[in-house]
């Protein structure tokens, strides 16, 4: 029983400051991701075009749940506003392909970066210690979502 009660109790503080980090790293303003003026549809949909890929447009609704409709709304307004860029297929000149832009690719690039100076800046200041327990308990994260599937 003791472990259980040590477990909810280490969940809740590590609860606890993944909730802080997020708060304090949203108050300092310093992520481009604030300033893009993306909502989070929009920004989800450039990241899946980052990891993915040109997608058609019906696939990429389906990967984001969202219905066709509400796709082409969103890839209009991310075409307007210079993100993405729609393209035949190569294969299939039927098929219409969205993909991200020189512009969405500069933005994707710019939030990781960003995040990860902010992480490396971060970590710097922790001792070896603390380090090497952060990475034992990242491996084991990693290694939770692999058996889940992820």
């Amino acid at each position: 029983m003791a472990d259980d009660e040590e477990r909810s109790r280490l969940l809740a503080a590590v609860e606890s400051h993944e909730a802080e980090l997020r708060r304090r790293l949203v108050r300092s303003g310093a992520d481009p991701l604030f300033d893009s003026g993306l909502t989070m549809r929009q920004l989800r949909t450039l990241l899946v075009l980052g990891a993915e890929g040109p997608l058609p447009q019906g696939e990429l609704a389906h990967v984001l749940g969202v219905g066709l409709a509400t796709m082409t709304g969103l890839v209009d307004r991310l075409v307007a506003r210079g993100f993405v860029e729609r393209f035949e297929d190569p294969h299939d000149r039927r098929v219409r392909r969205t993909g991200l832009s020189p512009q969405g690719a500069a933005l994707l690039e710019r939030i990781a970066s960003a995040g990860q100076e902010t992480r490396a800046r971060l970590l710097s200041r922790i001792d070896l210690d603390a380090l090497r327990g952060l990475e034992r308990g990242l491996a084991a994260l990693r290694a939770a979502l692999e058996q889940d599937g992820c």
